[in-house]
């Protein structure tokens, strides 16, 4: 009787550790993050690439980036995952092309300003003073320009273009001294990025200095600098505004920013990843940055120096044609510059004003 009893609970116990370990691995889906469903895809055939740009991790670029790249994974499936490497995690900001050419990230964001001359009548954008007061519709003009001038088309030739961006609009912001009118700018030693606010501060009697955005700060509060011209997101992002009394809220100018792919890497998508990647691209992602990143980032900039009692200024529109008028002449030189090098610059400007008036607010 005794002997029996052993063995009921012994079977007892076989079973119960049966069922425990049939309800432990068997039935149940495994957790995926969101955009990442991997369900059907085995792990070695998704396609993990790397997105490589010099922006903080909080900042509004890395989380609209973030966005887009959620959705490829989402849209292919999780057969292609994008991971970011923000903050020069990679390598410097200005080495992103290089970066990406080379293989050591698959995808790349850079300002054209880290790279003067290096796509020449892309950056006609930069020059200043030309109207555009928004990232969104600024990034319609780019692509634009790029989809009908092959010249602009030629300077991607090495890599896959997924887009072009254009960032929000440079205005002006010092420490000390605040600038009433153009002849306040003589003088000053401001960080400028790209060709149209350097050449535009030079003819102004100012003093342009290329710094790279993550030394701005300590820059202007050991007087190295008297202030910038930047946008309202790397304000934002870099807390600029602590720094800084003083805003001229203009279009000084825009930077334009490409967003690019290792060529080999695109070249070795399948065709179905790759209809997918120009259905999010293009003008797509521009505007997905342009208003998420730079656009949203205008107002609340503002927020920041009103709530530290700074000062930000308007121009009046008779003050915005008679800054336009007085930067003409950075036009015309651009253009001479464009045509000693075998380009057409006045047709790239000819072009951008033409999508400025198309596309103005």
């Amino acid at each position: 009787m005794r002997m029996r009893k052993m063995c009921l609970l012994l079977l007892i116990l076989v079973v119960s550790l049966t069922l425990l370990i049939s309800g432990c691995g068997g039935g149940n889906k495994p957790t995926t993050a969101k955009g990442n469903d991997t369900q059907g895809t085995k792990s070695s055939d998704v396609i993990n690439l790397k997105l490589h740009h010099h922006e903080p991790p909080g900042s509004r670029l890395n989380q609209a980036l973030l966005k887009w790249a959620d959705e490829v994974n989402q849209r292919t499936g999780g057969r292609v995952k994008i991971t970011l490497f923000p903050g020069e995690a990679l390598g410097k900001g200005k080495d992103t092309y290089s970066i990406v050419t080379n293989g050591i990230a698959d995808i790349g964001w850079l300002p054209t300003a880290l790279m003067p001359g290096k796509f020449p009548l892309t950056e006609v954008a930069n020059l200043p003073l030309l109207g555009i007061n928004s990232s969104k519709n600024g990034a319609k003009i780019m692509w634009e320009l790029y989809q009908t001038n092959q010249e602009v088309q030629k300077e991607y030739s090495e890599v896959k273009l997924l887009s072009i961006f254009c960032s929000g609009y440079q205005l002006i912001g010092t420490a000390k001294k605040p600038v009433n009118k153009l002849e306040d700018l003589k003088g000053l030693k401001l960080r400028t990025g790209g060709y149209g606010m350097t050449e535009f501060l030079k003819l102004m009697g100012g003093s342009p200095m290329n710094i790279p955005p993550p030394e701005l700060y300590e820059s202007i509060e050991k007087g190295v600098l008297d202030g910038f011209i930047f946008d309202w997101q790397g304000i934002n992002s870099n807390r600029l505004y602590e720094v800084i009394n003083y805003a001229v809220d203009v279009s000084v100018a825009v930077i334009p920013q490409v967003f690019i792919m290792n060529k080999q890497k695109w070249d070795s998508l399948p065709p179905d990843i790759q209809k997918i990647f120009d259905e999010l691209s293009g003008v797509y992602v521009a505007e997905l940055v342009g208003e998420q990143a730079y656009d949203a980032a205008n107002q609340e900039g503002r927020d920041y120096m009103q709530k530290r009692n700074k000062q930000v200024r308007r121009l009046t529109p008779e003050e915005e044609k008679q800054w336009q008028e007085a930067a003409k002449p950075v036009w015309d030189k651009w253009v001479a510059e464009q045509k000693a090098k075998g380009l057409d610059g006045q047709k790239a400007l000819d072009q951008i004003l033409q999508l400025v008036a198309k596309y103005k607010q």
